[in-house]
C-alpha cells in the first residue's frame, strides 16, 4: 500500500498538471517582470537578435555582389575576345571569298584551255590591277598555275619573312581545295600580315590565288584598361602574335592550360589558371575565342589580382561595415547579458560543480528575482541529498567491488593451488601485465581490466585433470592437446559472468602468437586482442622464471632475452618493447623463491 501510494504522490508530482495554480504562477511572473523592467532588458535582447538576420545579408549581399563584379569581368574579357576574333575571321572570309570568286571568274573567261593558257591572256594583267586597286587591304595578288608560274602584283621589296610565307603557303594549296593561311609579322615592321591561298579548280584547270592582306583589327588595338594582355595562337598553340604582355609572358602562355585545352577541343571558353613567367608565378583570368576560318584563337588575359581587384575592395569594405555593426551590438548583447545573465551564470557553475560530482558545492541564493533566490535554495537542497544518496552508493559498489575482486583472487588461488609449483602464478601475472599496460600508457581503466584479465586467464585449468597439470615429464601429444583447450574451457565458464565479458580475450587468446602458430584459435597480428598480447608475454616471463615440474626457474635477465627474441614471431614487438622499458624501470622483479630439491629439467618439455 505504501508503494502505491508512493506511486500516485510521485504522479501528481512530475506529471500532474493544475491549469489554475499554473495560471497564478504566470500571473505573479508577470507582475515581477513588469515590476523588475525586464522588458527593457527583453527589448534590448531583441536587439542583439539583430545580428544574425545583419551578418546573413550582408553575406548574401557580398556574395550577389561578388557574383556581379566577376561577372563583369568575364564579360569583358569574352566580349574583347570575340569582337577581335569575329573582326579577324570577317576579314579572313571576306579575302578567301574574294579571291574564290577571282579565280572562277578567270577560268570561266575566254579563251577556252588550260590554266597556263589563261594566265597568259593579254587583258590578264590589267584585270589584275583593277581587281588589287579595289582592295586596299591586300599588299600582293599573284595568280600561278600549278607549276608556281602566273602574273604576279607586288612591292619592289618584299619582306623576306612575306615571301617565305607565300611559298610555304603555295606549297601547302597547290595540291588541295579550300585556303591556306600564314601568319606573319615582319621584324622590321609593327604591321600584322596574313599571307592566303586559295585553290580553285582542278587538273589542268587549277589556279592558286595567293595575297597578302593587313590585319588592322590587331594593328590598331588600342586597350584601355590595365594589364591586359592579347595573343593570337594557332592550331597548334604557338603564338603568332601578342600585344600588352611584359617579356615572357609569350612562351608562358603558348604553354598555358587554356591554351593546351583549345588545342584539344578548339572551342570558346574562360578560364583561371597559372602562369610561370620571369617575375614569379602568376595566377591569370583568360577568354580565348576561335577564329573559325583559319583554327586560330585569340586570347585575351588579365592577372586574377587586377581582374579582381573591385571584388577584394568592396569585400574588405563590406567586412568592414559589417564587423562595425556587429561589434555595436556585440556590446549590447554583453551589457544585457551582464544585467540578467550575471546571476544565472553564477548558479550554472555552481549547478556545473554539482552535476561533475562535486556534491559539497553550494550555490549563492542571489539574484534579481524571487524565482532566482528560490532555485538557488532547492539546488542547495538537492545537492545535500543526492549527496547523502551517492555515498551511500559509493560505499555499497566499494563494497560490492572489493568483494568480486575478493572472490575472484580466492577462485584463482584455488586453482594455482592444484599445483604447488605454480601457486601465485596468476597474482604474479596480472601484476606483471598492469605494469606492462602502464608503460603502453593505457587509460587507468584498461590497465585495470588488464589486471583482471591477467588474474583470471589459467582459470580453465580448472576443467584440466590433475595428472596432466602435475604431471612431472614431457607431456604426451594427447595430453598436451587437452592442456591446450584450458583458455577455451575458461572462456566459457566466464563468459555467463556479464561483469567479465570485457576480459575474455585475455583467458581465450593469451597463448596466440603474432605468426599465427598459438591456440587455440590461430589468430595472427593484430587480430590477437591487445589484452590478450599483454598477458601472453606476462604469462612467459613467469613461465620462464618459476620453478616447474619440467624445469627450474631460469635468471630474469634469460627471461627477458628469450622474450626479446621472439618479439614479432611470438610476441607483439610493441607489446615486448613495454616490457622492456618496465623491466629496465626495475618495475618488472621476480621474487626470490625456494626451488624444490626433486625438480628436474628434461630436455624438451611443454610450455
Amino acid at each position: 500500500m505504501r508503494v502505491c501510494g508512493a506511486g500516485r504522490r510521485s504522479g501528481r508530482t512530475s506529471g500532474g498538471y493544475n491549469p489554475a495554480a499554473a495560471a497564478r504562477v504566470m500571473a505573479s511572473l508577470n507582475n515581477l517582470f513588469r515590476r523588475l523592467r525586464l522588458r527593457h532588458l527583453l527589448f534590448l535582447l531583441l536587439l542583439v537578435s539583430g545580428i544574425v538576420p545583419l551578418a546573413v545579408s550582408s553575406l548574401l549581399l557580398l556574395k550577389q555582389n561578388r557574383e556581379i563584379l566577376e561577372t563583369q569581368e568575364k564579360g569583358y574579357l569574352t566580349r574583347s575576345a570575340q569582337f577581335l576574333s569575329v573582326e579577324l575571321n570577317s576579314l579572313l572570309t571576306a579575302n578567301r571569298r574574294q579571291l574564290e570568286q577571282l579565280g572562277s571568274a578567270l577560268l570561266a573567261a575566254p579563251p577556252a584551255g588550260s590554266a597556263a593558257e589563261k594566265l597568259r591572256a593579254e587583258w590578264l594583267p590589267a584585270y589584275l590591277q583593277r581587281f588589287l586597286a579595289t582592295q586596299p587591304e591586300l599588299l600582293t595578288l599573284r595568280v600561278l598555275e600549278r607549276s608556281g608560274v602566273g602574273p604576279s602584283l607586288a612591292p619592289a621589296e618584299m619582306p623576306p619573312a612575306v615571301s617565305d610565307a607565300m611559298v610555304e603557303v603555295f606549297e601547302a594549296a597547290v595540291d588541295q581545295t579550300g585556303a591556306r593561311y600564314r601568319f606573319v609579322r615582319p621584324s622590321d615592321s609593327d604591321q600584322a600580315l596574313v599571307v592566303i591561298a586559295v585553290s580553285v579548280g582542278e587538273g589542268e584547270q587549277r589556279l592558286v590565288l595567293e595575297t597578302v592582306t593587313r590585319v588592322r583589327p590587331l594593328e590598331t588595338l588600342k586597350e584601355a584598361r590595365g594589364e591586359v594582355s592579347v595573343f593570337l595562337v594557332d592550331s597548334d598553340g604557338r603564338v603568332l602574335w601578342h600585344e600588352g604582355a611584359p617579356p615572357g609572358m609569350e612562351q608562358a602562355v603558348a604553354g598555358s592550360e587554356l591554351v593546351a585545352d583549345f588545342v584539344r577541343s578548339p572551342l570558346n571558353m574562360i578560364r583561371e589558371y597559372e602562369l610561370t613567367t620571369p617575375a614569379g608565378r602568376e595566377r591569370m583570368l583568360g577568354q580565348v575565342s576561335q577564329v573559325g576560318e583559319a583554327g586560330w584563337g585569340v586570347v585575351v588575359q588579365r592577372p586574377v589580382a587586377a581582374a579582381f581587384a573591385a571584388v577584394r575592395e568592396m569585400v574588405a569594405r563590406t567586412a568592414i561595415s559589417t564587423a562595425v555593426l556587429v561589434v555595436v551590438a556585440l556590446l549590447i548583447a554583453v551589457f544585457a547579458a551582464r544585467q540578467v545573465g550575471r546571476p544565472i551564470q553564477q548558479l550554472a557553475e555552481s549547478s556545473h560543480q554539482i552535476a561533475a560530482g562535486n556534491f559539497g558545492e553550494r550555490v549563492e541564493a542571489v539574484g534579481i528575482g524571487r524565482e532566482l533566490y528560490d532555485l538557488g535554495q532547492d539546488f542547495n537542497r538537492m545537492s545535500g541529498h543526492v549527496q547523502g544518496y551517492v555515498e551511500q552508493l559509493q560505499q555499497a559498489a566499494q563494497a560490492n567491488r572489493e568483494l568480486f575482486i575478493g572472490s575472484m583472487r580466492a577462485f584463482v588461488a584455488a586453482i594455482d593451488a592444484k599445483d604447488p609449483y605454480t601457486k601465485g602464478h596468476s597474482e604474479r601475472v596480472a601484476a606483471y601485465s598492469r605494469v606492462i599496460s602502464k608503460f603502453l600508457e593505457l587509460p587507468a581503466e584498461m590497465q585495470h581490466r588488464v589486471w583482471v584479465g591477467a588474474l583470471m586467464h589459467d582459470v580453465g585449468k580448472i576443467g584440466i585433470e590433475d595428472k596432466i597439470l602435475k604431471k612431472g615429464g614431457v607431456l604426451t601429444d594427447d595430453e598436451y592437446e587437452t592442456m591446450k583447450q584450458h583458455p577455451v574451457i575458461g572462456a566459457q565458464i566466464m563468459s555467463r559472468i556479464q561483469q567479465l565479458k570485457e576480459m575474455l580475450p585475455a583467458i581465450r587468446w593469451h597463448h596466440e602468437a603474432w605468426n599465427g602458430n598459438g591456440y587455440p584459435d590461430g589468430l595472427r597480428g593484430e587480430q590477437i586482442p591487445l589484452m590478450a598480447r599483454i598477458v601472453g608475454i606476462a604469462d612467459t616471463f613467469d613461465a620462464i622464471t618459476t620453478n616447474r615440474p619440467y624445469q627450474r626457474a631460469f635468471e630474469p635477465a634469460f627471461a627477458v632475452k628469450t622474450i626479446t627474441r621472439l618479439a614479432g614471431s611470438r610476441f607483439d614487438a610493441k607489446i615486448v618493447t613495454a616490457f622492456l622499458r618496465a623491466f629496465e624501470a626495475g618495475q618488472i622483479q621476480v621474487q626470490q623463491r625456494t626451488r624444490p630439491a626433486a625438480a628436474a629439467r628434461p630436455a624438451a618439455a611443454r610450455v
